[in-house]
């Protein structure tokens, strides 16, 4: 019995592990991406792409608060959360396939990765961990529109 507590440990550690470089990847990312914007075209970056920048690095912090929570805590509500804030980056991929989406994408698969391990060891009701990951997708989808469509000139 205690072997299989210390393998569940080291379970958990490794999604831990692979939620702390998605937060690093998509904190690293925004800086230097928004850095890069700043030096390459001399112009602000408010409204687009900080705020864009913005969500990402939000979202990558959430993330790894949120899959810390799950290991600490019992309470399911928090793998929820883990799962709206991967469903979450689904819109940042798509909307910025040409631009900072591929450099999402390696964030999103970090913490799909850790979600999972997460997920499996607590035995959710998956409909409602794909709910909460449709909840997060559609969620952040609308504030990006917004986003896009207020940062445009003349608006």
């Amino acid at each position: 019995m205690e072997d299989m507590e210390k393998q569940n440990q080291w379970v958990d550690t490794i999604a831990i592990v692979l939620a702390l470089i998605g937060a690093l990847a998509s904190t690293a990312g925004a800086a230097l991406i928004g850095l890069s914007q700043i030096q390459a075209t001399g112009m602000s970056l408010w409204p687009l792409p900080g705020l864009v920048l913005l969500d990402w690095l939000i979202l990558g912090i959430a993330g790894i608060l949120g899959a810390f929570q799950t290991v600490r805590s019992a309470d399911q509500k928090w793998l929820q959360a883990i799962w709206l804030v991967t469903g979450a980056f689904v819109p940042l991929i798509i909307l910025g396939a040409f631009s900072i989406g591929p450099f999402v994408l390696i964030t999103y698969v970090l913490y799909l990765i850790s979600t999972l391990i997460l997920a499996v060891r607590r035995h959710p009701k998956w409909l409602e961990c794909f709910g909460s990951f449709l909840l997060g997708l559609s969620a952040n989808l609308g504030i990006l529109l917004i986003v896009i469509y207020l940062g445009q000139p003349g608006k």
